[in-house]
């Protein structure tokens, strides 16, 4: 068994995000001062102090949770597991009198309900607070003081702190959704792998409640995502620093740029038109996002060269008639309109991308809520593909 270090200093952290995203959250934690940062599946560790912790929650696009990790140690069964649990000096983080929540994960033939680890990991801080001081703490599944994550694999129980309380895709902009919303990390992922550079234009030419365009436009302008948002987890926990925090927030802040970068935003259907208005509002952007009640296929480029971000319906959730004719449009008025441009193109329908007529310069496989997704990139170039290479071989 091991125990953490005091987080006045140094510690080991790890950022969960999307399968997919690893380097791109990798590459932001580089970005930021993060050090140590070594990648694993759907996450990411690193070291930093608590001030770090701060400015992780605040800054980073593409994470989803911030972990603290306290405690590891091997349980061969459920008697084992609890007394270890029980063990930890729980009160270093809590007091009787404050609330809990446990998430689980698993991924052990051991240890198969996550709901069952959960209730002993209650049940074994729970009964220490009983045995010391006579009063068992409360659970607050949505609120609570320490909100504790254990993951076990095979034998091996991780146990940590989650700073962020709610998961960080909830940005605190969003007030309206459409039928099939894109989570804001996804978009900011998908912004960040395509490359865009925000002196070039960018299209999102389905934009639904506009988080793609919400995102790019945040990105530009070095705006912090998690600036709307009213709490975090460690704001709840005893060694919270108040002036700590303000500093960090004032620091990050302050380098907001306003710049006024072309991102052009359009759906064919008013409705989530408007939401997505709303929300640009309310993440105070909508003076950078030019909003258009428009097809896509009736869309021009004013530009020759930009970037097109397009999130089209997958025939999942939103039904079509016809997926592949719909699909072979999009690569018609590509090929036929964009030379030149740069685009990215997301979708969980494998059959249908088949049929957009185009080859991908890169393919990442991402997830959009429980559907896998392709992120697809393709270079439409000026005239033949032909000639362009031999323009710049020439």
């Amino acid at each position: 068994m091991k125990q953490k270090p005091n987080t006045d200093f140094d510690f080991e952290m790890k950022a969960t995000t999307l399968h997919g995203l690893e380097d791109t959250l990798a590459n932001e934690l580089l970005r930021l001062g993060a050090r140590d940062i070594e990648p694993f599946k759907r996450g990411v560790s690193f070291t930093g102090d608590k001030g770090f912790m701060y400015k992780a929650n605040l800054c980073l696009r593409t994470a989803l949770k911030i972990l603290v990790p306290i405690y590891s140690f091997r349980a061969a069964n459920e008697h084992e597991f609890y007394a270890k649990m029980k063990e930890y000096e729980w009160e270093k983080f809590m007091d009787a009198d404050d609330t809990l929540a446990i998430n689980a994960t698993l991924n052990s033939d051991i240890f198969t309900h996550s709901l069952y680890v959960s209730q002993k990991s209650k049940d074994a801080i729970c009964d220490r607070f009983v045995e010391h001081v006579d009063v068992r703490p409360n659970v607050d599944l949505d609120n609570p003081t320490l909100r504790i994550y254990v993951h076990i694999f095979k034998d091996y129980v991780n146990v940590s702190l989650d700073s962020s309380g709610d998961s960080l895709f909830k940005r605190g902009y969003r007030v309206d959704i459409d039928s099939a919303p894109m989570k804001e990390v996804l978009a900011a992922g998908m912004v960040l792998l395509s490359g865009w550079q925000p002196h070039l234009p960018l299209i999102d030419g389905m934009c639904g409640s506009g988080t793609l365009g919400i995102e790019a436009a945040l990105f530009a302008n070095n705006i912090p995502p998690g600036c709307f948002r009213e709490s975090f987890g460690f704001m709840k926990w005893h060694d919270y620093e108040p002036e700590l925090w303000d500093t960090i927030y004032t620091s990050s802040v302050n380098r907001i740029k306003e710049d006024m970068p072309s991102i052009y935003s359009s759906d064919i259907d008013s409705v989530p038109l408007e939401m997505a208005k709303r929300n640009a509002a309310v993440a105070k952007v909508d003076d950078v996002i030019n909003y258009r009640q428009a097809s896509f296929f009736d869309l021009m480029p004013d530009k020759p060269k930009g970037m097109i971000l397009l999130n089209p319906p997958y025939d999942e959730r939103i039904k079509m008639e016809d997926t592949n004719a719909f699909y072979k449009q999009i690569g018609d008025k590509l090929k036929k309109d964009f030379g030149g441009w740069t685009v990215c193109i997301i979708t969980s329908n494998m059959e249908a991308i088949k049929h957009i007529g185009l080859h991908p310069s890169k393919k990442m496989t991402l997830f959009n809520g429980a559907l896998e997704c392709k992120l697809l990139k393709y270079e439409m170039y000026s005239g033949s593909r032909k000639a362009s290479k031999q323009g710049k071989e020439g």
